[in-house]
């Protein structure tokens, strides 16, 4: 299992240290993909919970638009760290706003 070194905003994301390899319970592994450079990576911890959200939907459809369905192993989306952020931060708002 790969170690989830890169860190994204703490208020929306969640990651691990370098030595810890365990995904926490209730979470995710993604690979964020910028558009413009696809070989730049973004390793990163998402909330299950946080996947229910329409937004969220949106960029998992983006992600099999661009890699397919069936990816083996990690999800890869094709985003960078800060709209990432963004999408997660509006899926958290509209959840707490219910």
């Amino acid at each position: 299992m790969a170690s989830w070194t890169k860190k994204a905003s703490p208020s929306c994301v969640s990651s691990v240290t370098r030595d810890d390899k365990r995904i926490p319970k209730g979470y995710l592994p993604i690979v964020l993909v910028r558009d413009d450079q696809g070989d730049e990576e973004t390793r990163v911890l998402v909330r299950v919970k946080d996947l229910k959200e329409p937004c969220m939907a949106a960029l998992l459809e983006l992600a099999e638009e661009q890699f397919g369905y069936g990816q083996q192993g990690v999800i890869r989306v094709p985003c960078d760290v800060q709209r990432f952020e963004h999408v997660v931060n509006m899926a958290r708002k509209s959840k707490a706003a219910r």
